[in-house]
């Protein structure tokens, strides 16, 4: 039996697509075995619309996985199957990927309520579903909780963000009250949100702390302060996007529209390593641990730094954090070392996938 072939067209310099392109070659090694054929890439074509109908009508895939819209009803007439990756320009009985935004929001709000902040708010964009829909139910949920709650909306679409006059955005944030643990719609606008702050003279995370949305490695890590972001499991999405396609190009009818992609974890990085405290030694402290994480600390250091005795401050972490002072230091740097293998292991292949020969 000849091997399917599978047209794919996704934005790889999106680290949300990346992932996607993991787990379809994860799927691909070790269930499918299909002929994997990518598009051009957008500079080498002379045609620069995306979905190319030449090149689909030349290579004719037995299925398509594709995130733009364009041409969508010619290859839906051509009797191909398609599964798009977002839930943008949706053509109808397409199955499609979507956000379950209110487990982005719950894992959110579970995160920043952990970590004592009764103050949030959201950056998002107008219009956009996704944005909408995770500002209304991180809206709903902090309120429930009895917080304060504020909201800073970019208007127009994502193209129009970059033209932004954003000392209107500046001074929103000048006068938030704080300290405030912000969720942005996305990592881009987290990115936007901590050089706003810098411009602004704002201290992140110990006056905002800032928290993204997907988790993109590359944006994240080069982002200062490292930008704390919500992973979600874009690879098990990919492997429900193969099972779907591979089922169509069997003959089936999908038994439903949407693929549904969840919230798993905050992964955090400095834009949000903090614990709000009134106690100003304890803040002072766990500021202290957390600049110094990489080094050998003792807790004896930790207390000669703030001017206390390590009883003393002992007794006053366990009143404001719950931990003694040591365990705030091994917890930190769990974390840390948990990052950096993350770190390595992306630079090796997401799980180190095994190859089939």
């Amino acid at each position: 039996m000849p091997r399917k072939k599978v047209l794919v067209h996704l934005d790889s310099s999106r680290g949300y697509s990346r992932d996607l392109l993991r787990g379809i070659y994860a799927y691909n090694n070790s269930v499918s075995h299909w002929d994997i054929i990518f598009e051009p890439a957008y500079f080498l074509k002379n045609n620069k619309k995306r979905n190319d109908l030449g090149i689909i009508k030349q290579v004719k895939p037995d299925g398509c996985i594709l995130e733009f819209a364009e041409n969508v009803p010619d290859l839906i007439a051509m009797n191909i199957p398609i599964i798009q990756t977002t839930s943008v320009n949706l053509v109808k009985k397409i199955p499609y990927v979507k956000g379950n935004y209110v487990s982005d929001a719950h894992v959110a709000a579970e995160y920043f309520i952990g970590k004592g902040f009764k103050i949030f708010a959201f950056f998002g964009i107008e219009g956009l579903e996704w944005s909408e829909e995770r500002k209304s139910n991180f809206q709903k949920m902090t309120l429930d909780y009895g917080g304060e709650f504020y909201e800073y909306s970019l208007k127009g679409d994502e193209a129009d963000v970059l033209s932004h006059n954003f000392d209107e955005l500046e001074n929103w944030l000048k006068h938030l009250p704080k300290p405030v643990g912000i969720l942005c719609c996305n990592d881009d606008f987290g990115q936007i949100l901590i050089n706003s702050c810098s411009a602004a003279g704002i201290k992140v995370p110990h006056e905002i702390a800032v928290l993204g949305i997907d988790n993109d490695e590359l944006l994240c890590n080069i982002t200062h302060p490292n930008l704390s972001s919500i992973r979600r499991n874009h690879i098990k999405t990919a492997n429900a996007i193969c099972s779907k396609l591979n089922c169509m190009m069997e003959g089936q009818k999908p038994p439903e529209e949407i693929i549904f992609t969840e919230a798993m974890e905050v992964i955090e990085r400095t834009s949000t390593d903090t614990i709000v405290n009134s106690d100003p030694d304890v803040s002072k402290a766990i500021s202290f641990i957390a600049n110094n994480i990489h080094r050998t600390l003792k807790t004896s250091t930790v207390a000669e730094h703030v001017n206390l005795s390590v009883k003393v401050l002992n007794r006053k972490f366990k009143v404001g954090s719950g931990n003694t002072i040591s365990e705030e230091i091994q917890m930190r740097k769990l974390s840390r070392f948990k990052q950096l293998l993350r770190i390595k292991r992306n630079s090796w292949g997401e799980g180190f996938i095994k190859h089939k020969y």
